[in-house]
C-alpha cells in the first residue's frame, strides 16, 4: 500500500467489516458503545452506567522531526473536539530506532508538552521503546474526552441530516505549510523573504480547533470533521461518508493563504490535498450566521458549499464541475 493513510475502501472490507461481522463492538456492565468510530469519524463514543459518554481517539503519527509531535497532539485532541466532547487527558507512546538520542527524545517531549498545555489537556500515561527496523519516531498518541453536546453528529443515517451549509475554519494547507517552513527552511529562505516564512511558521498556534468547535456546539452545528491528513478533499470525502450525504462544494470559496499557496507552487503541490490540520468543517443550517459567530470569537470561517440529499460529492470550480475523488495520498508524502 502507498504511503499515508490506508484507503476507505480497504479500511472498510478489511477493518471495519470484520470487527462488525466479529460483533466485537459489546455492551458490558459498565459502559456500551454509543457511537463508534468509523470512515470520517475519528473518535468513539461510551455511554457509561451513569449515563455520560466519554470519547476515545487514537492517532498514530510518523516523526521525523519534534515539529511533528505537537501536531500529533493536535490531531488527537481535535478529533475528540469534533465530536461534540471535550478532551481532559492523553496517551502518549514511542516507537523509537534504536539509536534515537535522549537529548532528541527530549525535545519530543517538550514539544507534547507544550500543545498539551495550549489544548489544555494533561499527559496521563505512556510507553517509550526501541525498536529494531524502525528508522524514525512513531508516536502514539490517545485522547480521552468527555462528551458537552446533546447533538449526536457520529451515527448520522442515511437521510436524516437536513441540507445544510458547509462552513470551514481558519485556512487549508496549513499544517502542511508549516512543516514544510521548518523542515525545509534554508531551501525556502533561498527564494522567499524570511518574513514570508516565518509568517508560515506562526501558523503552529492556529492547529487547535477547540475554539470554533465550542462556538459551533453553541450555534446548531450538525456535524463537525476536523482536517488533517488529505487535506480539504479528503475531509469532504470523509465527511460525506461519515453522515450519508452528497456534496456541492465551490473550490473557490475555499480559503487559503497566499503565502500557502507559494510554498505549494515551489514544490509543485496541490494545497487542496495538503494535510491541513487546524481546520473545522462544519454542517449548519444557518452557514452566513455561523461565519458572523466564528468573526466574533476572532476565528475566519467561510460557507464553502452545502449538503445534499444524492450521493453525488460535486467540486465546481469556475463553471466546471467534477465527482470528488477517493481520498489520495497526502502531498507531504512527495517531499518529506
Amino acid at each position: 500500500m502507498k504511503m499515508g493513510k490506508v484507503p476507505v475502501n480497504v479500511l472498510k472490507r478489511t477493518i471495519i467489516k470484520i470487527l462488525e461481522e466479529q460483533n466485537s463492538y459489546q455492551k458490558t456492565e459498565y459502559f456500551d458503545l454509543h457511537s463508534k468510530a468509523g470512515v470520517g469519524a475519528d473518535a468513539a463514543l461510551l455511554r457509561l452506567a451513569v449515563d455520560e459518554e466519554i470519547a476515545l481517539s487514537t492517532n498514530v503519527y510518523e516523526c521525523p522531526h519534534s515539529q511533528f509531535a505537537a501536531m500529533a497532539v493536535y490531531k488527537a485532541v481535535n478529533n475528540i473536539a469534533s465530536s461534540f466532547a471535550m478532551a481532559t487527558a492523553i496517551t502518549v507512546s514511542f516507537a523509537l530506532p534504536e539509536r534515537f538520542r535522549e537529548i532528541k527524545l527530549k525535545e519530543y517531549m517538550e514539544k507534547i508538552l507544550a500543545a498539551a498545555r495550549q489544548c489544555k489537556v494533561t499527559v496521563a500515561a505512556g510507553d517509550t521503546k526501541t525498536y529494531q527496523g524502525v528508522s524514525i519516531p512513531i508516536l502514539t498518541i490517545t485522547a480521552l474526552g468527555v462528551k458537552i453536546s446533546e447533538e449526536d453528529n457520529i451515527t448520522s443515517e442515511a437521510g436524516n441530516m437536513p441540507i445544510c451549509d458547509l462552513v470551514l475554519s481558519k485556512w487549508i494547507g496549513m499544517e502542511g505549510a508549516y512543516l514544510l517552513a521548518t523542515e525545509k527552511e534554508e531551501e525556502l529562505s533561498k527564494r522567499y523573504p524570511k518574513a514570508m516564512i516565518e509568517e508560515v511558521k506562526r501558523l503552529s498556534q492556529e492547529m487547535s480547533v477547540l475554539r470554533e468547535a465550542a462556538t459551533a456546539g453553541k450555534s446548531g452545528v450538525i456535524a463537525m470533521h476536523d482536517l488533517s491528513e488529505g487535506g480539504i478533499l479528503g475531509a469532504l470525502y470523509e465527511f460525506a461518508q461519515s453522515n450519508h450525504v452528497g456534496l456541492e462544494v465551490d473550490m473557490k470559496k475555499i480559503p487559503v493563504k497566499q503565502e500557502i499557496i507559494e510554498i505549494c507552487e515551489y514544490y509543485g503541490c496541490n494545497p487542496y490535498a495538503l494535510r491541513s490540520g487546524g481546520c473545522l468543517l462544519m454542517a449548519v443550517q444557518n452557514g452566513a450566521k455561523l461565519v458572523d459567530e466564528l468573526k466574533a470569537q476572532g476565528i475566519y470561517g467561510a460557507v464553502i458549499g452545502r449538503t445534499t440529499k444524492s450521493n453525488d460529492m460535486m467540486i465546481y470550480n469556475d463553471g466546471e464541475k467534477r465527482f470528488l475523488d477517493r481520498p489520495q495520498p497526502d502531498e507531504i508524502y512527495n517531499i518529506l
